[in-house]
């Protein structure tokens, strides 16, 4: 441990080093940001451009400048030969700057790093708005959209910037359309309305995909309720071969929102916003005119392309992340990491709700279905296949010790005993009633089914917390579950709740080696466990997972730290926890990787650190539905999450998200930043001189620990 320790601390200082003498050569030669701003944005055309403004008192080459967009990653360079006079403006267009809502359109100069200017909006389009005064101003309504032109604000003052809120329209969303005729719902669309407040569409005007904004056509009226639905039919024709819905206000320019189809996605059935109001459109076999869509997305979803052979199962009870995540520390976009419907059967459907990645062989990961079905998956070509041997091949059948039920198995693990434990919330013949347990088979029985040697039943200890007469809450039991060593849990002080002291393990006689950390779906909480070997258990510790809701957990010994991760109820995000002052707290909140989709996600399993290539190893996620046909996604993470080391007279870096930790260099956040030398001087910047010094500091520093290691050797 100690050498790790000395490994990575020196390639801290080291790079912290070179970070230092590139900055202070950068500092020399720093080049002067070109005054180029946003000035219009216009996301509501069959060709989204933007336009920029030249506010330097000179002409202004911006040829190899680039544009991005967060919501479709669209990266689009400037042609070369592109020159702006002062005062002048360039409109960027191309087929793929393509915006949409909640983005983030950025400029960048020819370096693609040095920003030059951003806008971000919320959830609508921008439609003749830009900057008032010109490239100096906060963005507005203007009178009409100005091309190429000076922006001039309305008679009236117009919308104040999207972004700031205030106007009740934009609470309105269009949920569901059909182009379906079938009366009474015959080329339909339905407003819903996100906000507190009744609004009257009465004057509003709607257009589809390339005709003139027209009056609307309600047969229903013209309020859309509070949190509540209004139906209207579209003023032209809507064409199953692929259309739009666009909302406007009275003034035919300020587009409320829109929706647009492929070729038979509105019918049979309905185009749905799964849930409502937000842009995760999906074709579902039923509509629910008036009403929530949440029971339709819940049921059949048509692949009317006919690529996909199994049935796809949307997202649901879609939540916020955490607020304050920062970016994932690792790779933003996630690829397929099985083959599609590798999971689907008559019985069990396409789903997978837990993750372990065997610690002593990571070619193999263990997969478990709530439908009770656990697979054994292998490597072969890049993907998580299952495997074909000793009867894994369509994964084998879970029982509970009576050789009857059916365990929602949500959670599974490998012990130290190369047994598989794994959690149930419920059994699926009695899906109302709530039965949090942990269940121990032996991988190794033969047979299509396996038998639990041992099952702790806990649903009695949270008693206040999951109500066992709830229907609900029997499927907000235990989710995810872990094995922490007592070797770790010894050596940093972790403090057992149940006699407010250090936790010793001869206290718990027949537990084993470690704890089991389970987590709790309903309040986000993790629980750590004694297991007996007799089946009966002893809490030893409760701790808050920072998130309201948890889906996952899982030990990472190679950085000792405890993730838990939340499925798309909580935004996808995830917490990274570590041992302080005798109990597990959140070190950093994560957000979900920016090009992961918001997917059911309730696995994850981190390989280990022997699998590191170029300093980053696998992650998975799994989907307790699918999205085409898919169920796991593989992406990558740091394998040393970029955290601070433990140094002599040091504290350990860490610091709860957005707090430095005790020792951490260079005030870190606690958000994984590199530590960059300090300038020692007092009147001075960083000089070549002081940078040697500092080096030569840090060499020495690295000698003496390296004696030090070579002493305890």
């Amino acid at each position: 441990m100690l050498r790790k320790s000395l490994i990575r601390a020196l390639a801290g200082a080291l790079g912290a080093a070179i970070l230092a003498t590139t900055g202070a050569t950068a500092a020399l030669a720093a080049p002067a940001v070109p005054n180029l701003k946003l000035n219009e944005i216009e996301t509501d055309s069959t060709l989204d451009w933007a336009e920029l403004i030249n506010l330097e008192s000179t002409p202004l080459d911006i040829s190899g400048y680039v544009l991005t967009g967060r919501g479709n990653g669209f990266r689009v360079t400037i042609p070369e030969g592109t020159v702006v006079q002062p005062g002048s403006a360039y409109v960027a267009e191309a087929p793929e700057l393509k915006l949409k809502k909640n983005d983030l359109l950025s400029v960048y100069a020819a370096d693609g790093t040095t920003l030059l200017d951003s806008y971000e909006w919320g959830d609508f389009h921008l439609s003749t708005w830009g900057r008032l005064p010109n490239g100096t101003g906060e963005f507005a309504q203007l009178t009409a959209k100005s091309k190429g032109l000076p922006n001039e604000a309305p008679t009236g003052g117009g919308e104040t910037d999207p972004g700031a809120g205030g106007a009740e329209w934009r609470a309105i969303k269009l949920n569901e359309v059909t182009s379906a005729n079938v009366d009474p719902y015959r080329d339909a669309y339905e407003l819903y309305n996100t906000g507190t407040v009744d609004v009257d569409v009465t004057t509003w005007l709607q257009a589809d995909s390339g005709s003139t904004p027209k009056a609307l056509n309600a047969p229903n009226g013209t309020i859309v309720p509070a949190g509540g639905y209004l139906v209207l039919l579209s003023n032209q024709g809507l064409s199953s071969d692929g259309d739009a819905v666009k909302l406007y206000l009275a003034d035919g320019t300020t587009l409320v929102d829109e929706v647009t189809w492929g070729r038979t996605d509105a019918q049979p059935g309905s185009w749905s916003a799964c849930g409502d109001g937000t842009e995760n459109w999906l074709h579902t076999e039923r509509d629910s005119w008036g009403e929530s869509n949440a029971e339709a997305c819940s049921g059949r979803i048509i692949d009317t392309s006919g690529s996909v052979p199994c049935q796809t199962e949307p997202p649901s009870d879609l939540g916020a992340p955490v607020a304050g995540g920062i970016a994932w520390p690792g790779s933003q976009k996630w690829s397929t990491a099985d083959n599609q419907c590798q999971f689907n059967s008559a019985v069990s459907g396409q789903d997978v709700s837990g993750l372990d990645i065997d610690p002593s062989t990571p070619t193999v990961m263990w997969a478990v279905k709530n439908k009770s079905h656990l697979y054994r998956l292998v490597k072969s070509d890049g993907l998580w296949v299952k495997d074909t041997a000793n009867e894994w091949g369509e994964g084998k059948r879970l029982v509970f010790p009576s050789g009857a039920g059916e365990p929602d198995s949500e959670g599974v693990t490998v012990g130290p005993d190369g047994a598989l434990y794994i959690t149930t919330e419920r059994d699926n013949l009695n899906k109302s009633v709530a039965l949090d347990s942990v269940l121990r088979y032996d991988p190794n029985e033969t047979g299509t089914t396996l038998h639990p040697t041992t099952q702790w039943v806990l649903t009695g200890d949270f008693a206040g917390v999951v109500d066992p007469a709830k229907k609900d809450d029997a499927n907000l039991g235990f989710e995810g579950i872990t094995w922490v060593p007592d070797s770790f849990l010894v050596r940093e002080g972790f403090v057992d709740d149940r006699t407010g002291r250090a936790y010793d393990p001869t206290d718990y006689q027949g537990h084993g080696t470690g704890l089991f950390f389970a987590a709790l779906e309903k309040n986000g909480h993790l629980y750590a466990y004694a297991l007996n070997t007799d089946g009966s258990f002893a809490r030893v510790a409760t701790m808050d997972s920072g998130m309201p809701r948890i889906a996952e957990t899982q030990w990472d010994g190679d950085n000792e730290r405890l993730w838990a991760v939340a499925d798309d109820s909580v935004g996808g995000s995830s917490t990274l926890m570590k041992l302080s002052n005798g109990t597990f707290v959140v070190d950093r909140v994560y957000d979900r990787p920016a090009e992961l989709a918001n997917l059911n996600l309730e696995g994850f399993a981190i390989a280990p650190d022997s699998t590191c290539v170029d300093g980053a190893k696998e992650v998975i996620r799994s989907d307790d539905g699918n999205n085409g046909g898919h169920s796991l996604w593989s992406g990558t993470i740091s394998c040393d999450l970029g955290l601070a080391i433990d140094t002599p007279g040091g504290g350990d870096g860490g610091g709860s998200n957005g707090t430095g930790g005790t020792g951490d260099a260079g005030g870190n956040s606690g958000h994984g930043e590199t530590a960059v030398l300090a300038n020692t001087g007092t009147n001075e910047p960083n000089s070549l001189a002081g940078l040697l010094a500092a080096t030569g500091a840090l060499l020495a520093a690295a000698g003496a620990l390296m004696l030090i290691a070579k002493r305890r050797a």
